[in-house]
């Protein structure tokens, strides 16, 4: 093996393994050089080899001496107070308030140890989980009782909408006025929900209205027993709520053409 002196010149002309690193110290490989007599070392180059690769570490020649260095490069770390992400892009430790644990939750926090959502913030979100489906549950509701009523005695679909409703309310009340003074009512032209045109006498009209104000109520129950069981559910946004609804006219629609 070459001898150097105290100032680091070689006593001998020869090949030598050094080890070299880059413009920030750290280990980047081992190389044979040839030493000539009276020569140092190129720049960044060692004598003494590195200790063995450890994982998620560095290698780096500081005080003369090679050192591990924690090495979190290209990892994601996560901010302990705002959950926001950072790339690691140096050498070292991750920094203060931050973790290499991804938050699970846009609502977790971070305990010291873990990500948690306290019991507060559950029943917070749960509450709020709840108010979403039974918005959903009102909208599915509505959309049953306006979207449209089947008669079949008379084999048509008519608009049970609350202006539809309140036209046939106001229809049938001057037929039974006729009838309570004695005159013969005239059956009235009404438009169907497929825009037919059909002719409604007064029994026709209590039928159809009656008809509509039972769907209403049904309706208004199982949106409430919908959302009563929604309630009890552990897991709000999955309460399965598609059952025991009163079709519509656009659904009859849809389904006629999906069996043509």
């Amino acid at each position: 093996m070459i001898q150097f002196d105290q100032q680091g010149f070689a006593l001998e002309s020869g090949e030598i393994t050094v080890y070299q690193t880059d413009s920030n110290n750290e280990f980047s490989g081992a190389t044979t050089e040839f030493i000539s007599i009276g020569g140092g070392l190129s720049a960044n180059s060692y004598l003494d080899a590195p200790p063995k690769v450890k994982n998620g570490f560095a290698i780096i020649r500081e005080n003369n001496s090679w050192q591990y260095v924690e090495d979190h490069r290209g990892e994601t770390v996560y901010s302990t107070l705002d959950r926001s992400s950072l790339e690691m892009k140096e050498l070292g430790k991750i920094p203060e308030n931050y973790t290499a644990v991804a938050p699970f939750s846009d609502s977790c926090e971070w305990s010291g140890k873990k990500w948690t959502i306290s019991k507060a913030k559950q029943a917070e979100i749960k509450a709020n989980q709840q108010q979403q489906m039974r918005e959903k549950i009102n909208a599915k509701r509505d959309e049953s009782c306006y979207g449209g009523i089947y008669i079949e005695n008379l084999k048509k679909w008519f608009d049970s909408d609350e202006t539809s409703f309140v036209k046939m309310i106001g229809a049938k009340a001057v037929m039974d006025d006729d009838l309570a003074n004695g005159k013969e009512s005239t059956p009235e032209l009404w438009i169907c929900a497929d825009n037919s045109v059909t002719q409604l006498n007064r029994d026709e009209f209590a039928l159809i209205i009656r008809t509509i104000k039972e769907q209403v109520s049904a309706m208004h129950a199982l949106a409430v027993q919908h959302k009563t069981q929604m309630e009890q559910a552990d897991e709000p946004l999955e309460y399965n709520y598609s059952q025991g609804w009163a079709v519509t006219y656009q659904q009859s629609l849809a389904e006629q053409s999906n069996a043509d």
